[in-house]
């Protein structure tokens, strides 16, 4: 029966360490009609005027403490939780305390800022264990990524190095490498390592004068060092394989997250006045079964937040349980 797995696992919690959990919310959608903003600050969004206005309920998240590593003091105790659906489209809408923004991971001991939200797939029957689904028991989740707000999705836009170190210099002598660009088999000349000298001349490598900074090579932004990830596509590794600053995964418990092959979700975030303000969208119904389908009414909805400032990454987080999300 899954009620008695979830009884289980607030059974372990408590086994594996005490922790209080938040009663669950009701997150009731505003219904609108025409386009639903994805900036996170748009006056749709704002709390004075427009058609969510004071329609936010508050949510206490709470520290992670089922599954190692745990995190007994999350930096974020409750947010800011609103909804809105033009029939078509249903969006959510975060908003939390913050006062570091953490939206660069280039080097060692950085954390980034994100912000997730998680559905049941099977719409049908008892929710799925709030622990990122169960065995058979898939939930589809939305993780907002700092990073990628910074970063675009384009390839020229990638953070590197040379974005912590303004004066960095790449190469060693003559000699400089070239990305794969996702070419794997056979000879690809125009990505290949090679020198100053010869033919690579003309690619930006011959003149420093040429280069737009201290380690482009004539290729475009941040493209300077090798790149395995771009070249065996990996999202985290090519930003011109999202859609949005928002990846759209699946999970069947803990460590199964997976990238789904297609991506679905929009969203942006704002940071301003030590507060993240964050927006989830996506179409009602998609043609993905991966995904969850928007059909019912009302799902289970439960929410993630990661504080880089406080170094949260993984399972170090603020959680809650399953919410429902009215639409």
């Amino acid at each position: 029966m899954k009620h008695s797995k979830l009884i289980k696992t607030i059974i372990v919690a408590f086994t594996l360490g005490i922790f209080t959990v938040a009663n669950a919310a009701d997150i009731k959608a505003v219904k609108v009609s025409g386009a639903i903003p994805i900036s996170a600050d748009d006056p749709f969004w704002s709390e004075r005027y427009g058609p969510t206005a004071l329609k936010h309920v508050v949510i206490d998240m709470d520290p992670q403490m089922i599954t190692n590593p745990m995190w007994p003091n999350p930096a974020v105790k409750y947010v800011f939780v609103k909804a809105a659906t033009n029939g078509k489209e249903i969006a959510v809408h975060l908003e939390y305390g913050d006062a570091t923004r953490n939206d660069i991971m280039v080097t060692s001991q950085q954390y980034k800022d994100q912000a997730a939200i998680m559905f049941p797939v099977n719409q049908s029957g008892e929710e799925p264990p709030f622990t990122m689904g169960g065995d058979g028991e898939r939930v589809n989740i939305w993780q907002w990524k700092a990073t990628w707000n910074k970063e675009g999705t384009t390839r020229s836009s990638m953070q590197d190095l040379e974005d912590q170190y303004a004066y960095m210099a790449m190469g060693s002598g003559s000699y400089y490498m070239y990305e794969p660009d996702g070419k794997l088999s056979g000879i690809d000349t125009a990505h290949q390592s090679g020198t100053k000298t010869g033919s690579y001349k003309n690619r930006g490598a011959g003149d420093i004068s040429k280069r737009s900074t201290n380690i482009d090579f004539g290729m475009g932004q941040n493209e300077g060092v090798f790149n395995p990830g771009r070249a065996t596509k990996n999202i985290l590794s090519d930003a011109s394989l999202r859609v949005s600053a928002v990846e759209d995964l699946n999970a069947e418990g803990f460590s199964t997250l997976t990238t789904q092959a297609h991506q679905d979700v929009d969203g942006n975030g704002n940071w301003r006045n030590n507060r993240w303000a964050v927006v989830f969208k996506r179409n009602l119904s998609t043609g993905d079964s991966n995904d969850t389908q928007f059909t019912g009414g009302k799902t289970p909805m439960a929410i993630a937040i990661w504080n880089g400032g406080n170094k949260e990454r993984n399972g170090q987080k603020a959680v809650t349980q399953w919410n429902t999300l009215h639409y």
